[in-house]
């Protein structure tokens, strides 16, 4: 078994999970489509298409003429054309920002004391203080409303018990098996 960088196992995994890129597409969003991030949600990936829910025919036009702009941002941030297309739906936006969960004055101090924090660590303790963050982040969302969809384990504020993309995905799924019963 090789060694790997950390940089080449995340990458690594970025290739493997598309939960993951679509993850990372979700955090991004602001940066993505700038003020639209309010009026729209990236949804999932499938086959290189990723889908998003536009919360009018306005911003659906505008997203559509920008298109190939946020194509060109998204490969940017993967480093790699996994999306290859986008495909907007008009429909209600739930508009979860996790941007305005961090304090923002102070934000890029923290994210350097944070990583002078773990250079001298193992991974092992790098993994566990993550881990700790992430504790921390989720405890902070559910302070706030949210909940932990139970298909794909995001946290996510609304009704039921799954995510939006999950409960879309669902709903999808199930007129496809019952597309033949149409014939």
């Amino acid at each position: 078994m090789d060694i790997m960088n950390v940089s080449e196992a995340v990458e690594e995994a970025i290739v493997k999970s598309r939960k993951l890129k679509e993850g990372i597409i979700r955090g991004h969003w602001r940066e993505i489509v700038e003020k639209l991030s309010k009026k729209s949600e990236p949804l999932w990936i499938k086959e290189g298409i990723l889908y998003v829910l536009v919360e009018d025919s306005i911003y659906l036009h505008h997203m559509s003429m920008n298109k190939n702009k946020y194509l060109k941002r998204i490969q940017e941030i993967l480093k790699k054309d996994y999306v290859k297309d986008i495909r907007f739906k008009v429909s209600k936006v739930q508009n979860c920002d996790y941007i305005d969960f961090i304090e923002k004055s102070s934000n890029e101090e923290k994210k350097e004391e944070f990583i002078s924090e773990l250079k001298d660590l193992s991974l092992e303790e790098k993994i566990g203080i993550l881990k700790k963050k992430s504790k921390e982040r989720e405890d902070a969302l559910r302070l706030k409303g949210y909940k932990k969809c139970d298909i794909c384990g995001m946290m996510f504020f609304g009704e039921g018990s799954s995510c939006k993309p999950c409960s879309l995905k669902n709903i999808a799924d199930k007129i496809l098996e019952d597309g033949d019963d149409n014939k």
